[in-house]
């Protein structure tokens, strides 16, 4: 993408390109379909792990062959008696990759090191499942067979799904979705998608997670956020890390979603490249000391995101503690409420902090989200009003709060501000009425998201764009 500079890391707190409303948060990331499982299938292999790896991967769409990329860094590692690596793939009826025996549906694997994604590797054979349009029941269904199937005193679910071509999965036109796979455009191609990407639904932000080529069905975030919480009531206490291999994820709204059912998140503000998450060496260090917690796991992954791509794109990956949310959101409310109160005096300084911030995701759709730390940073240099100001300096100490480790490359601390954690607040009216999904941020809706619902940061950008 572009040159960039540093990476910026919380020390304090580190020991180191991927749509409906009612779908938020970002990412897309869903396979298929599953149905039940032979009774023999869900018998718990008769030992409890240290960890059970989820990683929900759903490549029927034109990341096919991204997600035989990401399994084979998987394998490099491998399942052993500590840490169970499981992974659900799922692969379109129009092939954008022959590799790895070019079959076509949903297969689930205990990965082994050096296997393949291949039929006879998988423990579970998906491919005649009848349920092919259910995407909220297909992932509740994984996680809970992994949780029955492969029990473990920590779990994580990754939800996958990146690549630059993301957005244009839903292209009606399948040249559109083949062009956007492509590594080296021509001239031609790249005007073919800037000319696609007028009409096609942005996904990420608070939007959908993933998208089924086969059944044009999507995956909501909000499916994710129940998924999750089922899991969370099944074990009796919550998930240790939720993980979106997503762009346009490290959000407050992501975020708040699954502060009743999540430890940690690790996600990202901006897009991510092809190549999504390096699994390899964070796997490695987890089988060689499997008593490793759920912060230095998350870490791992920041860091080795970190090392693939340093200053040479506009990368960000960033951990979030989830139980420092709702603290966050209630001081952001008040904020809220006090510039809302005063908002003609203060609508200068709004649009002054607003306008240092670069979008994230921008060239791809509506510019909506932004830098939650740095637009508050910008407003609290703006405003002369005392008492706001007040407000926006402490929703600013609870926002940094969230945020226990943040990678960005130099490129993206510079243009973006990068800093860990995003908001929804949208570049113009304009943007904000051509969002596919504003309806999930539009408070008197009946599918708004639970942030929306529950804090006030929407009323706040109602009577602003007014």
């Amino acid at each position: 993408m572009r040159a960039i500079n540093a990476a910026t890391i919380n020390k304090a707190h580190m020991p180191e390109t991927k749509t409906l409303k009612n779908c938020f948060f970002a990412l897309l990331s869903t396979i298929g379909f599953l149905l039940a499982c032979p009774a023999e299938a869900a018998k718990p292999m008769g030992h409890t792990a240290d960890w059970t790896i989820m990683v929900f991967m759903n490549a029927k769409n034109n990341l096919e062959a991204d997600a035989i990329a990401s399994f084979r860094d998987i394998a490099n590692v491998g399942t052993t008696s500590r840490v169970n690596l499981v992974v659900e793939m799922g692969r379109p009826t129009q092939h954008y990759t022959s590799e790895a025996e070019g079959w076509s549906g949903v297969l689930r694997f205990l990965v082994k090191k050096g296997q393949r994604p291949v039929p006879s590797a998988a423990v579970e054979d998906l491919r005649n499942a009848t349920d092919v349009s259910d995407l909220a029941v297909a992932l509740n269904d994984f996680v809970n067979w992994s949780v029955d199937r492969y029990p473990a005193k920590k779990y994580m679910l990754v939800i996958w799904n990146h690549g630059h071509g993301w957005r244009f999965q839903m292209a009606a036109d399948a040249s559109i979705r083949q062009i956007a796979t492509t590594r080296r455009l021509s001239h031609a191609s790249i005007d073919a998608l800037a000319a696609a990407s007028e009409s096609i639904p942005q996904v990420g932000g608070y939007r959908a997670v993933s998208f089924d080529e086969d059944t044009n069905s999507l995956l909501c975030m909000s499916d994710v956020q129940q998924s999750v919480e089922a899991a969370s009531q099944k074990l009796k206490r919550k998930l240790d890390v939720i993980g979106f291999d997503a762009g346009l994820t490290s959000m407050i709204e992501t975020a708040y979603a699954f502060r009743n059912s999540s430890t940690l998140m690790v996600g990202s503000e901006e897009l991510e490249p092809a190549k999504g998450w390096d699994y390899t060496r964070p796997f490695k260090l987890l089988t060689a000391n499997p008593t490793m917690t759920p912060l230095e796991l998350s870490n791992q992954l920041v860091a080795a995101y970190q090392n693939r791509y340093g200053d040479l794109q506009m990368t960000t990956l960033s951990v979030i503690d989830l139980s420092k949310v709702e603290a966050a959101a209630t001081a952001l409310s008040a904020f809220a409420d006090a510039i809302s109160n005063v908002l003609t005096s203060e609508r200068i300084s709004i649009e002054i902090a607003r306008s240092h911030l670069v979008p994230y995701g921008a060239g791809m759709g509506p510019l909506t989200s932004i830098d939650l730390p740095s637009f508050l940073e910008h407003y609290i240099e703006a405003t002369s009003n005392p008492d706001t100001r007040d407000y926006a300096q402490t929703a600013l100490d609870a926002t940094k709060r969230m945020v226990l480790t943040n990678y960005a490359s130099g490129f993206s601390s510079r243009n973006t501000g990068s800093k860990g954690v995003a908001i929804y607040f949208p570049a113009s009216k304009y943007d904000l009425d051509t969002d596919f999904y504003r309806q999930g941020y539009v408070k008197r809706d009946t599918d708004v998201i639970d942030f929306v619902a529950h804090e006030r940061w929407a009323d706040f950008l109602d009577s602003y764009f007014r």
